[in-house]
């Protein structure tokens, strides 16, 4: 079996990303490339389950070392459920010093930051101006944090994936689409702002929300997979 690495760097980032687009799901455990890439990952409740994206993206580099600070109900900068622990920017400074203690003196190539779809639920629907700001202030602290092993790092941001029809049915969801829909835009910006990489997650190729998700949120592994792999093509790039 060949090695799609091997491959990418004969015919570019292009071909790497249709080759990943193409790929089914019976492969996903195949080797993408054997890039040794130490990643940060901060995300919710997709990036948590046993078939998350941090999962899928630790299935296309095999050799990676990932550390995934994801839990369910986590926003950007909103207090979700009560709890204060679902805050990252409340967080974050706790979370970095343990990605930075877990990491030592190996500096992280990359920080992937997957939220939004909790910032974006109907309780959370008249704040919205605040979302990208408080985008801003995480990226910010992590790039000026006290730890040199993360600050270096390239910090790619994923804007949230399409609610579902099943989700923007319920009171809890209605009108989020919408609202994803428009964060995929100021995310972009300010991921321009910050010199960061960015990825669209609501306009993922070849995800359908209403037939890869049970609940019109919640991604299942071929989505997952969906999700991460423009990730993994401007990780083997950059």
């Amino acid at each position: 079996m060949f090695k799609l690495k091997t491959w990418a760097g004969f015919l570019g980032p292009a071909f790497l990303f249709l080759f990943l687009h193409l790929l089914p799901l019976a492969s996903s455990a195949q080797v993408i490339s054997d890039k040794g890439l130490h990643i940060l990952t901060l995300g919710d409740s997709n990036g948590s389950y046993p078939h998350s994206w941090p999962q899928q993206l630790q299935l296309a580099l095999p050799k990676a070392t990932i550390f995934n600070i994801s839990k369910s109900g986590r926003t950007i900068g909103f207090l979700n459920l009560g709890d204060s622990t679902l805050h990252s920017l409340l967080m974050i400074d706790q979370h970095l010093k343990q990605a930075a203690d877990f990491s030592k003196d190996r500096l992280f190539d990359f920080v992937v930051i997957e939220l939004g779809t909790n910032d974006a639920k109907a309780v959370f629907a008249d704040r919205q101006k605040e979302v990208p700001h408080n985008l801003e202030a995480l990226v910010r602290k992590i790039k000026t944090c006290p730890y040199p092993a993360i600050r270096q790092a390239k910090i790619i941001i994923i804007s949230p994936p399409p609610y579902g029809d099943k989700a923007e049915a319920t009171e809890k969801y209605a009108g989020g689409d919408e609202r994803v829909r428009r964060m995929s835009k100021t995310f972009k910006k300010v991921a321009k702002r910050n010199d960061c990489l960015f990825v669209n997650g609501y306009k993922t190729p070849g995800l359908n929300i209403n037939t890869m998700t049970a609940d019109g949120l919640h991604l299942d592994p071929v989505a997952s997979r969906k999700l991460i792999e423009p990730v993994v093509a401007l990780m083997i790039s950059n």
